[in-house]
């Protein structure tokens, strides 16, 4: 017979459970255990582990605030940024609790293994929450990017850096139901900017593989909610509530496949019958192509056109679609170079092409601004 397994400890199975939940945003279940916990232990008041149980609960309160995006409502309001506060004073008491450890270890005959793990564990939180204050930077950035002049290049330089700067963080077994969710989120807002900004230059089969990986592992976190709502009763709800941040990145990620779906109409038509594709896009959040379908007949316009600027791209217009990589092709010149990705009703209006494309460079430094509708009417030619 095979020798059984020794017991986990009871402060490790505690503490592989807190952080699971936390994983699985139960954050108020994580706090109900830590209190639990620490009013069963009140012999270890003033021990590191009364005290890390101490700050466990104010982490599971932390983190739900987090989660719900309330530090960025609180900006809005002028009020006190409570969740920077109190992460703040989280890291204060980790950071003691560590030094009481280590300040331990100078007697090693005394000292138990726990103790240095404990202090070892504060300072991998340490730096969960110097993570957390970089991504809570992150989207204060990304929410007041219309009213400064930030860009999504800029947006993706800093998740970049802070996925890299914390790639092998607070990588402690225990930590890692909070490592892994942590990388999950960072990694979809990676993918979502990229598809971004690969949309913005007509790149096919990126922005698709961009988009693919955010809902692949949008998907991957879903399961966590699913365990966390698992034996609930929902009563009068239809589906188990999201945290605000899951929310906004499913509902980031359906916003871009509205807009690749129509970037990309002309190449995702030809793989589809046209009755198949209007009720995938239908699907949408924005329904673009309906919503151009109505602009047209309302405005009586002869046609209604997306016009793509080449110039300025970091490599040569290739055309709608996918193409070899290594394809060497030559950069579009004149009318060429102000090509419709999106014309209705059927192709561009080339009799009126070379008017569009004057009016265009015309008003360049109108059309610069993206917050202004720039109008042309011609009376001569309409």
């Amino acid at each position: 017979m095979a020798a059984a397994l020794p017991p986990v400890p009871e402060e490790q199975a505690f503490l592989e459970t807190f952080f699971q939940c936390l994983s699985q945003f139960a954050f108020d279940k994580a706090k109900e255990l830590s209190e639990k916990e620490r009013d069963s232990h009140d012999a270890a008041f003033g021990s590191s582990w009364g005290l890390l149980l101490n700050s466990l609960g104010h982490l599971a309160f932390s983190e739900k605030m987090y989660m719900s995006l309330m530090f960025l409502g609180q900006k809005w309001f002028g009020r006190k940024d409570n969740l920077r506060s109190s992460y703040s004073v989280l890291l204060s008491e980790l950071k003691k609790i560590e030094e009481h450890a280590a300040s331990a270890s100078d007697y090693p005959g005394k000292v138990r293994t726990p103790e240095r793990i404990l202090g070892h564990l504060c300072g991998q939180l340490c730096q969960f929450l110097t993570a957390r204050a970089k991504m809570m930077d992150f989207y204060e950035q990304l929410a007041t990017m219309g009213s400064q002049k930030t860009t999504y290049e800029d947006l993706e330089n800093v998740i970049t850096e802070i996925i890299q700067a914390h790639q092998k963080s607070f990588h402690h077994p225990i930590l890692s139901p909070l490592k892994n969710a942590f990388s999950l989120e960072c990694d979809i807002v990676h993918n979502l900017l990229l598809a971004q900004m690969d949309m913005a230059q007509l790149k096919f089969l990126s922005s698709l593989i961009h988009l693919h990986d955010a809902h692949s592992k949008l998907a991957s976190w879903m399961p966590a909610l699913q365990s966390r709502e698992q034996g609930k009763k929902l009563g009068f709800s239809r589906q188990p509530s999201m945290p605000a941040l899951y929310q906004w990145l499913v509902r980031y990620k359906a916003a871009l496949v509205a807009k690749f779906s129509l970037y990309f109409y002309e190449t995702l038509s030809k793989q589809a019958p046209p009755g198949d594709l209007k009720a995938l896009i239908a699907k949408t959040p924005v329904d673009f192509y309906a919503r151009i379908v109505t602009f047209h007949k309302k405005s009586d316009a002869s046609h209604v056109s997306a016009v793509f600027d080449t110039s300025g791209l970091e490599e040569p217009y290739r055309g709608p679609g996918y193409h070899h990589p290594l394809k060497i092709v030559e950069s579009p010149t004149g009318l060429d170079s102000y090509p419709a990705v999106f014309s209705y009703p059927g192709e561009r209006p080339a009799a009126h092409w070379p008017n569009v494309v004057m009016i265009i460079n015309d008003r360049a430094p109108e059309l610069s601004h993206i917050d202004k509708v720039v109008h042309f009417y011609d009376k001569v030619t309409f």
